[in-house]
């Protein structure tokens, strides 16, 4: 037996040297019983760094190796937790609140529903959990096996071919700390090995196959194909259209958002919808309350001061004030709040917040100033001129029919909107409409010292001059010349006060008192 064993250990191994390195030595044993026991006595002897190889899986080879459980469900289990939390805080993010830190969101109202509810989002959730704990099972068990390996210097040895079919062997690796070559392979004979063969790898052979090399510049020359192809595709035309793998997906009886609701006709005349309104998106159900979110009427979510006397509720869901008597032939007046509501916080942020709502809402149409130039009215107008629109033109925040509106007819009209503007109540919260309006009035103080020339060429504020008598303003050619004695027509102020400006009588100098009884200024 020692002189197979020493005769083994230099077949088909190659001589350490600065040329190649001991990886450890490879024993071979004749049965699955005799591998098992070497691999329980080399455990016991403090051998850590080793592993059996056999043709088949061999009961109690395992803790006979002291191979501890995986930590590999471990390692799934932190993964899909993980990605059961980021698949709901997406969802949350993109479909519940319009912005989490500097990632922008878009709240969906669908009949009512809340903004975010668990059962809805299972499914998202699910595929999420699924995928990434499936990566998560194939990556870990490859590093925690150290995998891939593109060598193996076992691969080297004739003897170890025998693995595949009857041949049982146990590699003790030359880097566990108690390894000793010669005390080892007096141990391996002792625990029945019937071969020894010390195993080295070859640290000269760095050359790849050469059929590796063509596959890999094959696969090159393939990942240029996709990107030529759609290149050559931009500039192709073709009169049939393009191929549709599964049909079914393009083509299947389904409700999509903002679009009409699909035709379960035909009748004679072909046009029979689920719906009566024929859309597909459905409001919130007459007469039902969103859970967690009942109004309850307050100024705050309706812009309408609480009735006092004899109050009714109009058809918009507006208390109106019935204590003055009304002209019949004029609708009611709802009894609009001058001042923001309690609920309501004016401050800095409230204000940033409303001007980047304003921003996103209303500057398309009224313009970043508000002066009813914004991009979408601008290119509206122009269709107008070439008779190909028919749009009405975006009002102006500062025009003197806005400017002094009541803030809750203001929050009334975002919220459900007025002439031809829309309605934006589905996408703009409570708390938001308010900061707008706040926001808004910022920018019609800021244009409260200007002036311009009205009708007559007198000299006025801004907020004094109806559109229709506006006219070109054209500065005095005499720096001395002072406007004429004017008095403006009585304001509507924000508080529902009237407010009167009037000259100083010498022409020189004018205060105009607000609305609130202080002055604003002197204005030349």
């Amino acid at each position: 037996m020692a002189q197979s064993n020493h005769h083994s250990s230099s077949e088909g191994s190659t001589p350490a040297g600065p040329t190649s390195r001991l990886v450890g030595i490879l024993a071979e044993f004749s049965s699955p019983d005799k591998l098992v026991h070497a691999c329980d006595q080399a455990r016991q002897a403090g051998i850590r760094r080793m592993d059996a190889y056999s043709p088949f899986p061999v009961h109690g080879i395992d803790p006979a190796i002291g191979i501890r459980r995986t930590r590999l469900p471990f390692l799934v289990l932190a993964v899909g937790l993980t990605g059961l939390f980021v698949a709901l805080g997406l969802q949350y993010s993109v479909n519940a609140t319009d912005a989490v830190g500097p990632f922008p969101g878009y709240p969906f109202l669908i009949s009512g529903k809340p903004l975010f509810s668990l059962p809805a989002n299972i499914p998202v959730t699910f595929e999420v959990i699924v995928l990434s704990s499936a990566f998560a099972t194939l990556l870990g068990s490859l590093a925690l096996n150290g995998l891939p390996r593109f060598a193996n210097p076992l691969h080297r040895i004739p003897r170890f071919k025998k693995a595949t079919n009857n041949g049982f062997f146990l590699m003790i690796e030359a880097e566990d700390p108690n390894y000793n070559p010669r005390q080892i392979r007096n141990q391996l004979e002792q625990w029945g090995a019937e071969a020894l063969e010390e195993v080295h790898l070859d640290l000269t052979d760095h050359r790849l196959p050469a059929f590796v090399k063509m596959v890999f510049v094959l696969l090159l020359a393939l990942c240029t194909l996709p990107p030529a192809l759609i290149y050559r595709a931009r500039g192709d035309s073709h009169s049939l259209p393009r191929l549709h793998f599964n049909p079914d997906m393009d083509w299947q009886f389904k409700s999509q958002a903002q679009q009409v609701a699909p035709n379960i006709g035909p009748n004679e005349k072909n046009e029979e919808f689920v719906f009566a309104d024929q859309r597909a998106m459905r409001g919130e159900v007459a007469g039902t309350v969103i859970r967690g979110q009942l109004r309850d009427g307050s100024a705050y979510f309706t812009g309408v001061a609480a009735p006092t006397g004899t109050a009714s509720l109009s058809e918009d869901r507006h208390y109106v004030s019935t204590t003055t008597e009304q002209d019949p032939s004029t609708p009611a007046e709802p009894n609009w709040v001058t001042t923001f509501p309690d609920r309501f916080s004016v401050s800095e942020e409230t204000m940033a917040r409303g001007k980047q709502r304003f921003d996103i809402y209303c500057a398309v149409c009224h313009g970043t100033t508000g002066a009813g130039d914004g991009m979408v009215n601008q290119r509206a107008m122009t269709l107008n001129a070439l008779q190909r629109a028919s749009w009405t033109s975006a009002k102006s925040l500062h025009d003197h029919t806005v400017i002094n509106q009541p803030v809750g007819r203001i929050f009334d009209t975002i919220t459900n909107g007025r002439g031809t503007m829309g309605p934006y109540r589905s996408q703009i919260s409570v708390e938001d409409r308010w900061a707008i309006v706040l926001y808004v009035k910022a920018l019609q103080d800021s244009m409260s010292d200007a002036v311009m020339q009205d009708g007559d060429g007198n000299w006025v504020p801004v907020r004094t001059v109806a559109p229709t008598a506006v006219a070109p303003a054209t500065p005095a050619s005499d720096s001395n010349a002072a406007p004429t004695n004017s008095t403006s027509a009585d304001q509507t102020g924000g508080d529902g006060s009237n407010s009167t400006g009037t000259d100083a009588g010498n022409n020189t100098t004018g205060n105009q008192t607000d609305a609130s009884g202080g002055s604003n200024g002197n204005n030349s």
